[in-house]
Formats: C-alpha cells, sequence, structure tokens
C-alpha cells in the first residue's frame, strides 16, 4: 500500500493578543481553528494585553491544560495597545517562523500547512499571507474576500496605497520583522502597515498565496473601530512620511490623504459600504510597471556630519587658512575672521567645536587685487571661484580645495565638490541713510534673483526634494524657478558680475558686505568696526579679526555671544547623503 509522507516543515509559533473586550465566544473558536490545524503550531504565544475578564481566562486555562507545553502565556499589567502587545509577544516566540492571528478570527484547517509547505520550498521570503474572506455574526455569512497582491514587486508597490497583506493571516521570519525594527506602539491602527513600510526599506522578500487562509471577523462593531478623525490624523501623517522619505510623489501623497482620510470621516454605515465595494473586486493586483523612485523630502535627504569627520575637515581648513594668510600677508593684503570664524576665534581660540567652514572678509581693494593676482599667490594648490573667475557660480570668492569623495550641501552641484574658504569683501555704504536702505533694498533683491538664476540654470533635482516637505518651502521653490526662468533672458554669470559691482560704493564711514548672513543692512558697521584689523589667535596660529571684534560680535551675535548655546540651537551644517549627493548634476 502506496503512503504520501509530508515534506519536513519548519517549526512555527503563532503570535495572538487578546484583551479584556474580546468576547470570550471568539477567542475560543480563534483559538480551537489552531489546534485543529492539519499542521499544528510548535507554541502558542499569547499575550493578555492587561487584566482580562473571568470568561476569557477560563478559555485560555482551559486549552492551556489540554495542551501542556503548549501554550506560552505572556501577562502585561495594563492594556498598551496592540503593537505594544505583539512587539513584547515576538519577542518571547522561540522559533524563527511565526504566524499572526487575532482573537476573533478564523484560520482554515489547512492554512499553517499551506504557508509552511510554501516557505520551506521559498527559503528566501521573510513574509507570507494570502487571501482572507470576511464574515459577519456566523462564518457561514461571508461578506466580502479580500485578495492581495501575490508577487514581491507587486506587493511592494502596493504597500505604497494600502497594505498588502492580511495582517492576521501572515507567517513571517522573527528576525526579518525585528531587523525592521518590530512593531511601534505608537501607530495604533496602522501597527501592520507601518511595519510593511518599514520591511520594505530593509529590503525583506515578501509573496502571498491566492487560496483563501482565514475568515476575518468584520460587521459593525469592525467598522466602528476603523473611522473617526482619530484614524484620519494617523493616516495622514503616515502617507505624509512615505511622501518626505521620498517613496511616493506630492501627487499619490495627497490622493492617498483623500480617499484614506475620507474613508475614515464617513459615517459607520457608509464606511461599510465603501469596504463592500473595495472587496468586491477579488482580481490580484499586479503593477503595469515597476514603481517609480522619488527622492526624499527635506531631512531625510540629509546627514549630520560625524564628529570625526568634522574634526578632519577642520584641519583641511586650518591648513587652507594657514596657506591664504601666508599669501595675502606676503602681497600686503588684508584678511579678516568674519562672522562664525570671529566667533571661534574670540569665544573658542578656535573653532566653534561644531563648525566646519571658515568665514573670511577683506577690504574690497584687497579683494579685487586677490581674485587679479590668485594663479600667482595660491592658483598652484588651489581654485579660486565666484564672479569674474573661471568657475563663476558664487556671488563671492570661494578659495576651493577640489575633493571628488567630499559631501556636498542640497544646493550645490557635484562640480563644487571640495573643501571651502569663502572670502566676501567689505565695501563702502552711502552715508546718507535714505540712500543706504535703498541700496541695501536693491543689493537684497539682486542677490535673491541671481542666486534664482543660478538653481534654475542647475535644475538639481536633489535641492527641489530638498525644498519639497512643507507647502512654504513648495511655495519658494517654484518662486526660485520663475523669478530664475524670467531672469535667464541674461546667463547667471552676467548677474552675479552685476551684483558684484553693484555692491561697492564710494568712500563713506560704513562699510557692509551684501553677501552676509545678515545681508546689506544687517552687515552694516562704522568703518572703524573693521579696520584697521585686530591681531587674535586662531588655533595657536596668529589670524586678524574685525578692530572691535567684540562690538561686531555682540551685533552679529546677541550679547551673550560669549555663552555657547544649548545643543539644540547650535548652527550646523547637514550634508546630503552620499547615495542622494550622486544625483546632483
Amino acid at each position: 500500500m502506496e503512503t504520501t509522507q509530508k515534506p519536513l516543515l519548519p517549526p512555527v509559533s503563532v503570535l495572538e493578543s487578546v484583551w479584556e473586550r474580546e468576547n470570550a465566544d471568539n477567542l475560543a473558536l480563534s483559538l480551537d481553528s489552531l489546534l485543529d490545524q492539519s499542521v499544528l503550531p510548535d507554541e502558542i504565544v499569547l499575550v493578555k494585553d492587561g487584566p482580562l475578564t473571568p470568561a476569557l481566562d477560563k478559555v485560555i486555562d482551559e486549552r492551556a491544560a489540554r495542551h501542556p507545553g503548549l501554550f506560552n502565556i505572556v501577562a502585561l499589567e495594563k492594556n498598551g495597545g496592540l503593537g505594544n502587545a505583539l512587539r513584547i509577544g515576538l519577542s518571547a516566540c522561540k522559533n524563527e517562523y511565526v504566524a499572526r492571528m487575532d482573537s476573533d478570527d478564523f484560520s482554515l484547517p489547512d492554512r499553517l500547512e499551506k504557508q509552511l509547505v510554501y516557505l520551506a520550498a521559498h527559503p528566501d521570503v521573510d513574509i507570507l499571507s494570502g487571501a482572507v474572506e470576511e464574515f459577519d455574526g456566523e462564518i457561514s455569512n461571508i461578506t466580502g474576500k479580500r485578495v492581495v497582491p501575490l508577487e514581491n514587486d507587486d506587493i511592494w508597490a502596493y504597500c505604497l496605497t494600502r497594505s498588502p497583506f492580511n495582517h492576521p493571516a501572515c507567517v513571517y521570519k522573527k528576525s526579518a520583522v525585528e531587523r525592521a525594527g518590530s512593531y511601534r506602539g505608537d501607530r495604533p491602527r496602522l501597527e501592520d502597515h507601518d511595519l510593511w513600510m518599514r520591511m520594505r526599506r530593509s529590503g525583506a522578500r515578501a509573496a502571498n498565496l491566492p487560496d483563501t487562509l482565514l475568515y476575518f471577523r468584520g460587521g459593525k462593531l469592525m467598522h466602528k473601530k476603523r473611522h473617526g478623525l482619530k484614524n484620519a490624523r494617523a493616516l495622514k501623517d503616515f502617507y505624509r512620511e512615505m511622501y518626505l522619505r521620498g517613496e511616493v510623489s506630492y501627487t499619490k501623497y495627497l490622493r492617498n490623504s483623500f480617499f484614506a482620510c475620507g474613508l475614515q470621516l464617513m459615517p459607520a454605515w457608509m464606511h461599510a459600504l465603501c469596504y463592500k465595494l473595495l472587496r468586491s473586486n477579488t482580481t490580484p493586483y499586479t503593477c503595469k510597471k515597476p514603481p517609480r523612485t522619488y527622492l526624499p523630502k527635506g531631512e531625510y535627504l540629509l546627514r549630520e556630519e560625524d564628529p570625526s569627520l568634522t574634526k578632519q575637515r577642520q584641519e583641511t581648513l586650518l591648513k587652507m587658512l594657514s596657506d591664504v594668510q601666508d599669501a595675502c600677508d606676503n602681497a600686503g593684503l588684508r584678511l579678516l575672521l568674519a562672522g562664525g570664524s570671529c566667533l571661534g576665534a574670540i569665544r573658542h581660540r578656535g573653532f566653534i567645536p561644531w563648525d566646519d567652514d571658515i568665514d573670511l572678509v577683506m577690504p574690497r581693494e584687497d579683494y579685487d587685487r586677490l581674485r587679479r593676482d590668485f594663479s600667482a599667490l595660491l592658483g598652484d594648490r588651489y581654485v579660486l571661484c565666484g564672479p569674474g573667475t573661471d568657475r563663476p557660480s558664487n556671488l563671492f570668492l570661494k578659495i576651493l580645495l577640489p575633493d571628488p569623495s567630499a559631501p556636498l550641501e542640497p544646493e550645490q552641484t557635484s562640480g563644487e565638490r571640495g573643501v571651502w574658504v569663502d572670502i566676501m569683501p567689505l565695501d563702502y555704504a552711502p552715508a546718507n541713510p535714505v540712500k543706504r536702505f535703498f541700496k541695501g533694498l536693491y543689493i537684497d533683491a539682486l542677490n535673491y534673483l541671481s542666486v534664482s538664476c543660478r538653481l534654475y540654470r542647475f535644475r538639481n533635482p536633489v535641492y527641489k526634494a530638498f525644498m519639497g516637505d512643507t507647502l512654504a518651502r513648495r511655495f519658494k521653490y517654484r518662486l526660485r524657478m520663475l523669478l530664475g526662468f524670467l531672469m535667464s533672458v541674461k546667463p547667471y554669470e552676467y548677474w552675479f558680475r552685476r551684483f558684484d559691482r553693484a555692491e561697492q560704493g564710494e568712500i563713506s564711514a560704513y562699510l557692509t558686505t551684501g553677501s552676509g548672513i545678515r545681508h546689506y543692512l544687517g552687515e552694516l558697521r562704522p568703518f572703524d568696526a573693521f579696520l584697521p584689523p585686530h591681531e587674535a589667535e586662531f588655533e595657536g596660529k596668529r589670524c586678524f579679526v574685525p578692530n572691535k571684534a567684540h562690538e561686531y560680535l555682540k551685533q552679529q551675535y546677541g550679547s551673550d555671544y560669549l555663552t555657547p548655546p544649548p545643543e539644540s540651537g547650535r548652527l550646523k551644517h547637514h550634508f546630503l547623503k552620499p547615495e542622494y549627493g550622486n544625483n546632483c548634476k
């Protein structure tokens, strides 16, 4: 007589959570469906999410007594929500494969066998679920069916809109879930979809079976729990995170939010009707083309430089400063530390510990001489960028030490990789306050328009993404592009040269720099605040700072400039992560 032997299947733990508001009969039905499986689980981890009713405890105790050693009961002192319970329960599971189950659903007798046979044949798959049929009241009262995509690419494309798995019908690898960060306790009603997105980001492999594996309890209570303003806000924030991470376009973010939030804000009866219509489609989703990739938005593009790398950058900048200072001394050119570099010299006798650049200013006549004689002074070691040079892509002079591996800031291009020293001109400002005011407005407007023209000329997808995280920043970016388009009747080099000429003025008692962080009028100081320069120490080297450095710094940074700010108030440069910096033009 011929017999068939089942293949050797991996052991599996079942993870289930129950709380006090569950119906005891529903829990009994759920547990009995697991105990009647054609392939029994190796253990059932049952998390009591807070104290239960006597009826629920009785159901659990009876089945644990009938199956000694099968149940692993994890009792929590208080209810912390499904995400918290599943995270704790998962850590208690002893097997690599973990099957999910809800305390009011019913698993078909061959559910675990089908899933384990598939997983044994496909060891690269990290998560597997299948179709579920919804019922109301009695299992025989089937009200709908939820099918899910079958293939890995389709699953993760679908994940950008809706959950691509039926959570209570899942079997997954414990290690894959923990690698993605496990369940979170701060995503109520989104515990599963949030986890799937993080598994998607971690590179998990996924599949789904076309078979119905489980009967899912629907009905009025389910629809009541799944709609409301709180759920709508949670969904909006969830989809917004996808957009900011660059996983969906802005249009898809709006579409997701509109439909998902609209569904949550409907009355329960309308919510149920929409679900019935959604469940009427039993054709598994397939994406017609590979999902489009988007750049992350805002802070997701950036990384804060490691302190050790900041220190290396400071050492390079110090060597550059020493070379530039020596060249200027030999040529009789006056060079002054300004901005944060001046503050560092006075407060720290060197770099501000978290700073990674050097800001310098020069009187206009010395500034023009440096530009004219740069090749003879420093051209063998460095490259000069700025108006009137071979690399005119800046409003003021920058001395560059090229480095193809250097990080980029969002608005930079790949042709600007390296370490920079900024040098801005000190120009005379009109003595007449009215003329000074209107010239300040003109210089600031020309500054904005010139930079807009350059940003339009080098339409950088990374900068666009960086400016895309809020409505206000998107508006600013589009305004820049519009103005850049209008200004591009002339090349950006023309506007930079025009800005450079417009900054200059007739001799007066005031000096300023239109390229400074506080703009033309904010950088305005009496002549003797800057000149003659005052000698100071910077990292053990002799440098120069403005003549009245303390008055300059007080006006620049406030009266408490000698007190280092708290961590949250420190101005730091943030660079693009390497994988996104390579996308810069």
